[in-house]
């Protein structure tokens, strides 16, 4: 089972950006950034199983810390970039089966971005509580 790190420098704008109505012109402007950072800072063979994506926001200097939610714009450009790039195959729940988002590391000393961790998993993993929690 593959397990591989990687640190991308870039963190993206927060998700209230779109909320706030961001133009669909800045939108790709975000879109071609995070693809060329993926492209540079993400070098490995494609993930052909179902994966685990972990991203913990890092911090560093001049960024500000977020709420966790308005990471997932980031993520989401980052995940695309990742499917762009040829590392994974396709970003659907068939090969994308979890995400996670952990508190951010202060380090101020680094560029701001995201250490991500993919994972392949064996077989997709509900969790029981959820089928225990339905009505």
């Amino acid at each position: 089972m593959r397990d591989e790190r990687f640190f991308v420098p870039y963190q993206g704008p927060s998700t209230n950006a779109i909320y706030a109505g961001k133009h669909w012109i800045a939108r790709k402007r975000d879109k071609d950034v995070a693809r060329t950072v993926v492209a540079q800072a993400v070098q490995t063979e494609l993930f052909d199983r179902p994966v685990a994506l972990h991203f913990v926001p890092v911090i560093g200097r001049r960024a500000r810390p977020r709420d966790l939610s308005n990471y997932t714009y980031a993520i989401k450009l980052i995940e695309d970039g990742l499917v762009h790039q040829g590392v994974l195959v396709d970003d659907t729940g068939a090969y994308v089966q979890s995400i996670r988002i952990y508190a951010p590391v202060v380090d101020r000393s680094q560029e701001p971005g995201f250490v991500i961790r993919i994972v392949e998993m064996q077989d997709l993993e509900t969790p029981e509580w959820a089928q225990e929690s339905l009505p």
